[in-house]
């Protein structure tokens, strides 16, 4: 009898259960039209409604994958990522960490997630409708974005000229403000969690079925440990893979992949007494890696590798839980074939994998080599007798791991391009632009004279879009006499080149590029030579100036002043200081009003390796009341953290005398009220930049005076010159 009585109390109590958390008879309305035939129903657990992940978001157009070994989810829409964690409410967005309201939890064999968040994050509108228990998503009610050109230059010029970088003038004298009340302000809101419809930072994206993906045997356990930091990390060059090494046992490990293709791996309960950027490998196919302390609440050391299409990666500790491996599996290539139809020949590259390609024109006018990382050459080689370029090319392994084509061509020397094809590459030789090559040695487009192409290469036309890894030279002649067409180069460095024309009719070379480079024009006596470089070798010093918030996060707004549009007009007005300084080149985080990740913004001046990056902002006061602030505090005010750099010797830049040199210059440009230094342990953007950093508050907006002044070209052009005092300062003392 106790036996029946205590097994009917457990059917009671499932039932109460199943009732309040699971609710079959909530439906779903996506763009007007209801969604059935889900493998499990939308159910209800606090307060929040959680749905198949699979069947709702690939109905909505994400593509949803599963990753067994971490029990995460990976939801991709458009350029953004969101990974979720079977059983915690920590997630990742765009490689940011965020809270959700619910947990995901797993349902009959159904990953079963929270749908508002998610759907809210990648831009669209979502309600409830409690009386019939539906709810309701609108993919079209909220569009992402689009992109923009560069803003064109500021009309208002600025009022005198700097000699490099040593020169000073006198800041004119300007009306004097108070001195700071006791005020209570709000500070920064610097979470790095804005409502994100957006672009995720602007992360370009690579085809679901060309990203990396994770082909561990085994899962990596969580256990509980105390905190350990990574010692030593060892690179492919003398192991094979990446191996960190703790100095205890690593408690936990995870993983996700972004849009890119970064493959983004973290190490919990961690610190890291080793960052920056990591040595590569052709071994491997990753063309960059770093480390970094990602979070110290909690403690996160992350790891990112930029990977090539289509890597396979796996993750193992050590029995002792004191290593971790990042090992990436090779490519076998199989088959070699070379095909051509009278105009052109194409050389068909297959693997297992897609195959990541360098091509060395250093052979020229003899043979190319096309270069394939981290494979093993099982091919074998062929003589060609029909090719209308090719002669015959040779196939080699080397011993660092890569393999290797040499393609023996005849005269002419062909133009080539370079395209994927699932698991194959083709390169493609043909006729196409004439007198045009590019020698990948020497990181050189040649143009010969021969062909009548005559320029002023003083008149020459630079179009710097490097946050868009592209960059455009206009030479002003008749581009016909060249042809139009694109050059393959996939040298590493740059991708490919395109010639067309202006509306004009100029000769227009677009460089596309795996990185931010910078382009000279010279002259010899039978050509006209375009030279990639490195920012570093064009000017010595590297400045990111980052123009804060933008797009979804315009920040603070009061008395007519958007914060997200006054920071990028000043931000303008430092670039076009700097463009006239021959010894420092500045790039920025945004161009116009796009949303920037903070991470994003870290990571392009840790990508750019600069030298200083400086983030401009806009203060707002507490509130007196709900929705009322107070007018009264003013005065600008800069923030820093401290980070590796502090470690710091008499002839160190550290992040805190940087703020120091930033604040001065500041306030005595401004003649604003001298708020000083603040410390910012959460900030983002200071947080994970690897060089001296430091945030700048340049005003109140929510002071209707200092308002007023922010909002004119004059002040704005003060605060201007004293950023770029502030950076001539810093070079001139530690550079």
């Amino acid at each position: 009898m106790k036996k029946l009585i205590c097994f009917c109390f457990i059917v009671i109590l499932s039932c109460v259960f199943y009732t309040h958390t699971y609710a079959s008879d909530i439906r779903l309305i996506i763009n007007g039209q209801q969604l059935t035939g889900l493998p499990a129903p939308p159910i209800i657990r606090n307060d929040s409604t959680l749905v198949p992940a699979r069947a709702v978001f690939e109905h909505l157009g994400s593509t949803v994958n599963w990753h067994a070994g971490n029990r995460q989810v990976s939801v991709f829409h458009g350029n953004d990522v969101l990974v979720m964690t079977i059983g915690s409410t920590t997630a990742n967005l765009n490689g940011n960490h965020i809270t959700m309201p619910t947990a995901p939890i797993i349902v009959n064999e159904s990953t079963m997630i929270p749908l508002r968040f998610p759907a809210e994050a990648f831009g669209f509108f979502v309600d409830w409708d409690t009386v019939n228990r539906t709810a309701i998503i609108d993919t079209q009610v909220v569009a992402p974005p689009t992109q923009h050109d560069p803003p064109p230059a500021q009309h208002d010029p600025p009022p005198g000229q700097y000699d490099p970088p040593l020169a000073q003038d006198n800041p004119p004298s300007t009306q004097s403000n108070q001195p700071p009340a006791n005020d209570t302000y709000h500070g920064l809101d610097d979470s790095d969690l804005p409502p994100p419809p957006a672009t995720g930072g602007n992360l370009p994206t690579v085809p679901v079925s060309d990203r990396a993906r994770n082909i561990s045997s085994s899962a990596i356990t969580t256990i509980p440990s105390s905190p350990t930091t990574i010692t030593q990390i060892q690179t492919p060059a003398s192991t094979g893979a990446y191996v960190v090494m703790a100095s205890s046992a690593i408690s936990e490990v995870s993983y996700f992949i972004l849009t890119d293709n970064r493959i983004v791996i973290d190490i919990h309960n961690a610190t890291t007494s080793v960052s920056g950027d990591l040595a590569v490998d052709h071994s491997v196919p990753v063309s960059e890696a770093r480390v970094a302390q990602f979070s110290s609440a909690p403690l996160i050391t992350r790891l990112v590798f930029q990977a090539m299409p289509r890597a396979e990666f796996s993750l193992s500790l050590s029995g002792d839980r004191r290593a971790l491996t990042v090992a990436f599996a090779g490519n076998n290539i199989t088959d070699l074939t070379l095909q051509s139809d009278g105009n052109s020949d194409s050389l068909v590259i297959r693997g297992n994998i897609m195959p990541a390609v360098r091509i060395c024109t250093a052979g020229f006018p003899n043979f190319l080599t096309v270069n394939i990382d981290n494979a093993r050459m099982q091919a074998n080689s062929q003589n060609i007798d029909s090719g209308v370029f090719v002669r015959n090319f040779v196939a080699g392994q080397r011993a660092d791991g890569s393999a290797y084509i040499r393609v023996y061509v005849g005269d002419p020397w062909p133009t080539f391009t370079v395209t994927q094809s699932d698991n194959a590459v083709i390169l493609r030789l043909h006729r196409g632009i004439t007198g045009v090559r590019y020698d990948s040695a020497r990181r050189e487009l040649h143009i010969c004279k021969s062909t009548g192409f005559s320029v002023d290469i003083g008149q020459v036309q630079h179009i710097d879009e490097y946050l868009r890894l592209r960059y455009t030279l206009v030479l002003p002649h008749a581009a016909s006499m060249l042809g139009r067409g694109e050059i393959g180069v996939m040298d590493g460095m740059i991708d490919s080149i395109t010639l067309d024309t202006d509306p004009f009719g100029n000769a227009r070379f677009i460089f596309n590029t795996q990185r931010v480079l910078a382009f000279s024009v010279h002259e010899t006596a039978d050509s006209y030579i375009i030279r990639a470089h490195l920012p570093r070798d064009v000017r010595p010093f590297i400045v990111v100036i980052d123009p804060g918030h933008g797009g979804w996060a315009p920040g603070t707004s009061h008395n007519g002043v958007v914060e997200s549009e006054l920071v990028l007009v000043i931000a303008h007005k430092v670039m076009q200081l700097l463009d006239d300084n021959a010894f420092i080149s500045g790039y920025m985080t945004r161009w116009d009003n796009t949303g920037v990740f903070n991470q994003r913004r870290a990571e392009f001046a840790n990508e750019l390796g600069a030298d200083l990056f400086v983030s401009i902002h806009a203060n707002s006061a507490a509130e007196l009341s709900p929705g009322v602030v107070n007018p009264e505090p003013n005065g600008v005010e800069t923030w820093y953290n401290f980070g590796e750099l502090e470690q710091s010797s008499s002839n160190r830049l550290t992040s805190r005398q940087l703020a120091e040199i930033m604040q001065r210059h500041l306030q005595s440009r401004t003649n604003a009220a001298n708020r000083g230094l603040r410390y910012g342990a959460g900030l983002v953007v200071l947080r994970e930049s690897s060089m001296p950093s430091a945030l700048l508050e340049v005003g109140f907006l929510s002071n209707p005076a200092e308002a007023a002044r922010l909002s004119t070209p004059a002040h704005q052009w003060q605060i201007a010159y004293a950023i770029y005092d502030g950076i001539v300062e810093v070079f001139t003392r530690f550079g």
